[in-house]
């Protein structure tokens, strides 16, 4: 009975852990899409910064750099993780972008300055459910706002959800390379053994064949 009861309480604990851990990552989730970067690119020069995103996930982008457009020489330029091209505009003060991602890996977004003077420019990333727009939806349904921000938290545990799922997939996949390396390091370890003992078993003989030739022994 006792060891029931423990056996228990540690599944019990296992659970809030569980569950702990689920609403850490939906505080992050959240938190991390309220973020803006601001930083200065310096002139002439280039800054860029990047996201990891998941295949066909949806990305949207935010920027303002500060000045007038016509006097700002700044370039914006995606690309994808094999360095193919999403979206570029040139001399531009401000705008958005949006796109979805072909491939899963890192994503970069690049501000080149062709000017002989630096500028700040602020940009806020989103992706996933951060980048959908539930306004749509709120006004369609006649939603109420805690019904609207249960519905972004809803979107938000799908996400992380689809994640875990490519995380366990991801693990699945290492451990199954990391059992094929270990065979085949284990068959060239017997290989190297046999190698070894049959080039110490023929040098053997032919020392005692050598030697009774001349008669040594």
């Amino acid at each position: 009975a006792v060891a029931a009861a423990s056996s228990g309480g540690e599944a019990t604990m296992g659970r809030g852990a569980v569950l702990l851990a689920l609403l850490a990552a939906v505080a992050a989730a959240l938190l991390r899409g309220a973020r803006a970067v601001t930083f200065d690119v310096p002139g002439p020069g280039s800054r860029c910064v990047s996201d990891v995103l998941r295949k066909d996930q949806l990305a949207t982008g935010e920027y303002a750099v500060q000045g007038d457009a016509a006097e700002v020489g700044i370039e914006v330029k995606v690309t994808g993780p094999r360095g193919e091209e999403v979206f570029t505009k040139h001399r531009t003060n401000g705008g958005r972008f949006g796109f979805t991602a072909n491939a899963a890996g890192d994503h970069k977004v690049c501000f080149k300055n062709t000017d002989m003077v630096e500028h700040r420019v602020t940009i806020r990333l989103r992706s996933g459910v951060e980048a959908k727009d539930l306004a749509e939806i709120v006004q369609r349904d006649h939603l109420q706002p805690l019904s609207a921000e249960v519905l972004r938290i809803e979107e938000t545990v799908r996400g992380i959800r689809t994640e875990l799922l490519e995380l366990k997939i991801r693990e699945a996949e290492m451990r199954e390379t990391n059992e094929t390396i270990n065979s085949r390091v284990t068959m060239f370890s017997l290989f190297s053994v046999a190698v070894v003992s049959s080039l110490g078993v023929w040098q053997i003989l032919y020392l005692k064949s050598y030697f009774l030739e001349k008669k040594l022994i």
